[in-house]
């Protein structure tokens, strides 16, 4: 990424007014992503081939969830095999994802860096207002567990799912992670491409520590047959 594609980075105010009417905080986000690149750090050159980014989604996930669990009263949700947090009266829900050089610009359209599948066009065709496919309720009831909920049909048609997107790059000695909190409205060939609403947020910056391992061959989205 140059540094012509950057733009100044939103108002810090005005972003947390926004989160704050949907139930979380700009803390949380940033805390998320800190917490994912500390992950992504401890890769070693002996570890498999895409530690580092495995280790990098699974600190998200468990990050987001804990700190609307433990702050706002969110609790787990696994929507179709996507590892989301839900809000208490299960309207909304947030998930994380990788997105390209766009991301957190407001005058550019970002997608996601890698294909992702069915579960992803599922959310994105309920954000859209026309309704998830058939699923099976015992899909979600099943990888509930302690602390989780499991969604009606209903709910699922009427949840409406954003993203937490990031965008990882190295500019000197710091690590730079551009970030927004949007809503996927459009999906095509594994690729979301137009967003209901976005939110983009303040760059985080980090001091710079290469990571010794790549990100492999892509992030988890396990594709699910809806019939």
């Amino acid at each position: 990424m140059t540094l012509s594609l950057v733009n100044q980075s939103p108002e810090p105010n005005d972003v947390r007014a926004q989160l704050g009417g949907m139930g979380t905080r700009l803390e949380y986000l940033h805390d998320t992503l800190r917490a994912g690149e500390a992950a992504r750090r401890t890769a070693v050159p002996n570890d498999p081939m895409g530690t580092a980014g495995r280790r990098a989604y699974e600190a998200h996930v468990r990050t987001i969830r804990e700190l609307h669990i433990e702050n706002e009263r969110w609790a787990r949700l696994v929507h179709g095999r996507l590892e989301l947090v839900c809000s208490p009266d299960r309207s909304m829900a947030i998930g994380v994802m990788v997105g390209d050089a766009a991301t957190g610009q407001a005058s550019l359209l970002p997608r996601n860096s890698r294909r992702r599948g069915a579960a992803t066009d599922m959310v994105t065709r309920a954000n859209a207002g026309e309704g998830a496919p058939s699923v099976q309720t015992a899909l979600f009831a099943a990888d509930a567990g302690p602390g989780g909920v499991a969604l009606s049909d209903e709910e699922a048609c009427a949840l409406k799912t954003w993203f937490l997107l990031s965008f990882r790059t190295k500019i000197g000695d710091a690590v730079r992670i551009d970030c927004e909190l949007s809503q996927p409205k459009r999906f095509q060939e594994g690729f979301v491409i137009e967003w209901a609403r976005r939110i983009p947020l303040p760059v985080l910056s980090m001091d710079g520590i290469e990571p010794l391992n790549d990100d492999g061959p892509g992030e988890i989205d396990i594709p699910v047959d809806f019939r």
